[in-house]
């Protein structure tokens, strides 16, 4: 699995999947590590499918960014692990707010 601020590139010797961020219609953080997303195929379908992998609240978090930055789940820290910022704090490096990353892009 590759995540870049682009896509999600995944690849298995069964199936493939290429995710343009800007390309979605939709994302959401189901699960620390499932996110669902839906967006139009190839053939100009509607599909939803879920990603479960330990890497789904930065793919959410980039996606989300990138082509949904005010997800009301981004703004409010709702993609991060319970107690996340208060870790980030004891060890003196604050967890920097959604909004702030998304105004930058």
């Amino acid at each position: 699995m590759t995540i870049t601020r682009q896509k999600l590139h995944f690849a298995s010797s069964t199936i493939g999947l290429d995710l343009d961020w800007k390309a979605l219609s939709t994302i959401d953080l189901v699960s620390v590590a499932t996110f669902q997303t839906s967006f139009v195929n190839t053939r100009g379908q509607q599909v939803t499918t879920m990603v479960h992998t330990p890497w789904a609240s930065l793919a959410f978090a980039v996606a989300a960014i990138t082509a949904f930055p005010a997800h009301p789940r981004l703004l409010s820290g709702g993609w991060l692990p319970p107690g996340f910022e208060q870790k980030c704090a004891r060890f003196g490096r604050p967890c920097r707010p959604a909004a702030t990353l998304a105004a930058h892009q």
